[in-house]
C-alpha cells in the first residue's frame, strides 16, 4: 500500500539498498567465471576445479543475497513510497524511466530466481533464463544509468542527486 502523500526524498534505507543492490549486481556479473566452470563441469558430469567451487557459492550467496535486498526495497517502495518524478521531463521520457524501473525490478527478481531453479533444482531451461536475463539486466542498468546522467546533465533535475544523497533522513 502506497502511502496517501508523497514523501520528499528517499530515506537512508532505499538509497543504501539501491546502491548495495547495484554493487552486488556489478560483482555478479564481473565475478561469474567460478559458477560457469562448474556449471559446464556440472552439465558434463565432470569434477569442478576446486578453485572454481568456493566462487560458484559465492554468487549463489550473492544471487540470493540480490533477491532479499530487492524484496526488501519493493517492500520499502509499496510501504513508504518515493518521490514524485521532477516534471521536467517529457511524457515519453517518464515512460521510458517507468519502463526501466519495471524491468529492472523483474529482472532483479527473475535472474537470482532462475539461477536457484537451475542451481538447486535443475529445472530445465531455468540456466538459459539465468544467462538471457543477466544480459538483458546488463543493457537495461547501462539505459538507466545514461538516463541518470542525462538527467544531472542535460534536464539539469535533482533525480540523481536524491539517489546519492547520504544525508537524507
Amino acid at each position: 500500500m502506497i502511502p496517501d502523500t508523497p514523501v520528499a526524498s528517499y530515506s537512508r534505507t532505499q538509497i543504501w539498498l539501491h546502491w548495495g543492490i547495484a554493487v552486488l549486481i556489478v560483482i555478479q556479473f564481473l565475478a561469474h567465471d567460478g559458477m560457469k566452470h562448474v556449471w559446464r563441469a556440472f552439465r558434463r558430469g565432470q569434477e569442478a576445479s576446486p578453485g572454481d567451487v568456493p566462487l560458484a557459492y559465492m554468487h549463489v550467496v550473492l544471487g540470493l543475497t540480490v533477491l532479499v535486498l530487492a524484496s526488501w526495497r519493493l517492500w520499502l517502495r509499496a510501504t513508504r513510497g518515493v518521490p514524485p518524478v521532477s516534471g521536467m521531463e517529457h511524457p515519453a521520457l517518464r515512460l521510458l524511466a517507468k519502463a526501466t524501473h519495471l524491468v529492472i525490478y523483474a529482472l532483479i527478481f527473475i535472474v537470482p530466481l532462475s539461477g536457484a531453479a537451475a542451481w538447486f533444482l535443475g529445472v530445465p531451461g531455468a540456466g538459459l533464463v539465468h544467462v538471457l536475463g543477466k544480459d538483458i539486466l546488463l543493457y537495461i542498468v547501462l539505459l538507466h544509468t545514461a538516463g541518470a546522467l542525462i538527467q544531472h546533465f542535460v534536464l539539469k533535475s535533482d533525480v540523481l542527486r536524491r539517489m546519492l544523497a547520504f544525508s537524507q533522513p
